[in-house]
């Protein structure tokens, strides 16, 4: 297992190439599609199971000078922090430099990846030599956020990357748009379906001989090619003398069941059959594992001679085995005891927790169906999963389980406080109320984690996270999380006084956040807080002070706290953003204060690139105003129209009213900007771009636009940043004259 700059652990066996049959069976018609499609942005290989996908693709890879980046995917990867971790440490095998920042960005839970690690992955990779990043088994992921990432790639894929993707379904990521433009390479079922002699070469490795040329015909007829199949019916000749037939129909995947069953586990040794319900019960197993669950010996070597005999399990690396899914069904089918099944991942879970596999622990009691032992070991074990920056993870899985009544109010605000950290703002009211509803009703109140009480965290938690852009709740709330938090000694009591500065920040009362956030910057909890947390405290104090006619206050601060900050984001790059924006944007007010333009231009533009990336967006409109006034300073009306138009979406986003300083403004800007002549495009739009271009002459704001399109506000975002640089504007307004002046509206 490794670790990819802090963005969550990477299982190493996942980026390997997987291995291939030992009796492999070259097959140069279909590696010559893969090679000649190299040339091309996109290959896809879609089949069903069994069909030879990912033996075919690892076998091409091995076969190359300089081997790919890969991925295996699995349903764990459902999740956008998780599923860029692996994609960019996949990259970094071969390109690690132009993976640097990308790595950087996701090390930080609440930065959305689409914001800023695809930008930067796509970025760093522009310019570099030629790379192929395969990504197998892409079926298992159909989060929308993950689906809508992946589209984003391939739709701006730099000539340097060759994707190639490997699933039993065709990818939803805009595949019907390259194969129109013939940018599209495809390897279908039909392909993979093994011919004549390609069957023979296969069944004579399987039989050890040559079968006679009439049994190896009627094996391929009734199979038609299903690699499956032909191993199964293999495995078949070789166990029994005569060979009965086996059983009729077409070679689907509940005959196969079937198959599997009258044909191989009959053949098995009982002690066989029992290692691989253990196996075929989980994800994947490995010798101590399947000893532990068993309670036997030698479970690893039975693994591999099972592997050695053709019986379809496969070696995953460093001692691990998965069994094939078709296989798999046909164990459990002949177990027949969803009793026994539940009992074999209950104490593979334990023996997986005690291990440090937290994740697998959860998702084997999750299938086991012990509900209430999951719950209880995320809320045991979420340390693990926010140092490793796996946040998401862990409110993917609670997710699962909250449907269920019998979880616990630790467990509801953990995944309460991971929702809101990961973005999910819209789980967060739900399992606040849930919460509570568990306290009224009674339930014990075992108290929170750094919290002086339950409803402080609560009142906090709500404030920050579940209050839905509604300024009111999140001041009330925040007072409520003040008078609960207080013993000065706990992180509580700092982050209640925070939640209390940010609302009345938000609230355009700068002088009675002042005086809050002064109390939390000399708590003596503050002192336990992590850098990243210590430095949002510091950004919304130098803020106030600047608002307070307090420059000296401010310059201290801004000074006692360089180091730490540049530190950060010489760490993290821009997925320090909601640690330090603020801080610059305070340096920047300073700057222009002292007459110092060109540094003020330089921190503000500086604190937009980042809120861009992550800011509630209270403190974005905060930001952004300060930046137009700057711009309009420095003579830069169309920046500072660009800004104001930004600064409208956020402040409608936050409830912020901002309506009297955005008109004074934009008034201001009006009168310094002259029109531009227009510009030439240089780089063609793509067909979601021109659908969000048109959208963006209508009267919708951004969210609504991602409601209509049925994306999400973020993949929205990062579709407007594209247009933006390929139309040369830098507003929406710009935008949506272009698009007139080209025909797009």
């Amino acid at each position: 297992m490794t670790t990819a700059d802090g963005a969550g652990p990477v299982l190493a066996t996942k980026l390997a190439v997987p291995p291939v049959p030992a009796r492999l069976v070259d097959r140069p018609r279909l590696t010559r599609l893969l090679d000649a499609a190299r040339d091309l942005p996109v290959t896809a290989v879609t089949a069903g199971a069994g069909e030879g996908k990912t033996t075919l693709l690892a076998a091409w890879a091995r076969a190359q000078a300089t081997a790919p980046a890969w991925v295996t995917l699995d349903a764990g990867d459902d999740d956008p922090g998780r599923f860029w971790a692996h994609v960019t440490a996949a990259l970094a095998t071969c390109a690690p430099a132009a993976t640097d920042r990308a790595r950087a960005a996701l090390a930080v839970p609440s930065v959305d990846p689409l914001a800023v690690a695809v930008p930067e992955l796509l970025n760093g990779l522009a310019g570099g030599r030629r790379v192929v990043l395969v990504l197998d088994d892409v079926h298992e992921v159909t989060d929308r956020q993950v689906t809508e990432g992946l589209e984003f790639l391939v739709d701006h894929l730099p000539p340097a990357l060759h994707l190639v993707l490997g699933s039993r379904a065709e990818p939803p990521v805009g595949l019907p748009r390259l194969r129109a433009r013939g940018q599209l390479a495809e390897v279908r079922a039909a392909d993979l379906r093994f011919r004549g002699t390609e069957a023979r070469a296969l069944l004579s490795g399987l039989v050890h001989g040559v079968p006679h040329p009439a049994t190896t015909d009627r094996l391929l007829a009734r199979t038609e090619g299903w690699a499956a199949g032909l191993v199964l019916g293999g495995l078949a000749l070789r166990a029994r003398a005569g060979g009965r037939p086996g059983p009729p129909g077409p070679p689907g995947e509940q005959a196969a069941v079937e198959y599997l069953t009258a044909e191989v586990l009959a053949q098995l040794p009982g002690s066989d059959r029992d290692l691989l319900a253990c196996a075929a019960a989980l994800d994947r197993v490995s010798g101590p594992l399947c000893d532990a669950v068993l309670e036997r010996t030698r479970s690893g070597a039975a693994l591999a001679a099972l592997e050695r005999r053709g019986v379809p399990v496969t070696a995953t690396g460093s001692g691990w085995h998965r069994v094939h899914p078709v296989f798999g069904a046909a164990v459990l089918g002949e177990l027949d005891r969803p009793d026994r099944v539940c009992d074999l991942r209950r104490r593979a879970a334990d023996w997986l927790l005690a291990g440090g596999l937290v994740e697998e622990a959860v998702r084997a009691r999750i299938a086991a169906g012990d509900l209430p032992g999951a719950a209880a070991a995320l809320v045991e074990h979420s340390a693990a999963f926010i140092e490793s920056g796996r946040v998401g993870v862990l409110a993917e899985l609670g997710a699962r389980i909250t449907p269920q009544s019998g979880v616990g109010v630790p467990f509801l605000l953990t995944l309460a406080w991971a929702a809101g950290a990961s973005g999910r703002l819209d789980r967060v009211p739900g399992l606040l109320d849930r919460a509570e509803q568990r306290l009224r009703e009674g339930a014990a109140d075992p108290g929170f984690p750094g919290f002086a009480s339950t409803a402080g965290a609560v009142a906090a938690l709500r404030s920050v996270y579940g209050s839905s852009g509604d300024g009111h709740l999140a001041r009330e709330q925040a007072r409520r999380a003040v008078a609960a938090e207080d013993d000065a000694r706990l992180p509580g009591w700092v982050v209640a006084r925070v939640a209390l500065g940010g609302a009345l920040l938000a609230a355009g009362a700068p002088d009675d956040a002042l005086p809050v956030l002064e109390q939390a910057w000399s708590a003596p909890a503050l002192a336990v807080l992590p850098t990243f947390s210590r430095l949002e405290v510091a950004g919304l104090l130098a803020w106030c002070r600047v608002q307070a006619q307090d420059p000296a206050g401010a310059d201290r601060l801004l000074r006692s706290t360089a180091d730490d900050a540049a530190a950060l984001e010489s760490q993290l790059g821009d997925a320090a953003a909601a640690a330090v924006a603020l801080l610059h944007a305070s340096a920047a007010l300073l700057a222009e204060q002292a007459g110092d333009l060109r540094t003020a231009r330089r921190r503000s533009a500086r604190a937009v690139e980042l809120v861009a990336v992550s800011a509630h967006p209270a403190v974005a409109v905060l930001v952004l105003l300060a930046a137009a006034g700057t711009a309009l300073a420095c003579g830069e009306g169309r920046a500072a129209l660009a800004l104001l138009d930004r600064a409208r979406e956020s402040a409608g986003e936050a409830a912020v009213d901002a309506g009297g300083r955005i008109t004074e403004l934009t008034a201001r800007a009006g009168g310094q900007v002259a029109r531009h002549s227009r510009a030439v495009l240089l780089e063609p739009l793509t067909d979601r771009e021109v659908s969000v271009l048109r959208a963006l002459s209508g009267p919708l704001s951004r969210r609504e636009i991602a409601g209509e399109l049925h994306l999400s506000l973020n993949t929205v975002k990062g579709y407007t940043a594209s247009l933006y640089r390929k139309l040369g504007v830098d507003s929406r307004a710009e935008a949506v004259a272009r698009a007139a002046e080209l025909g797009l509206a």
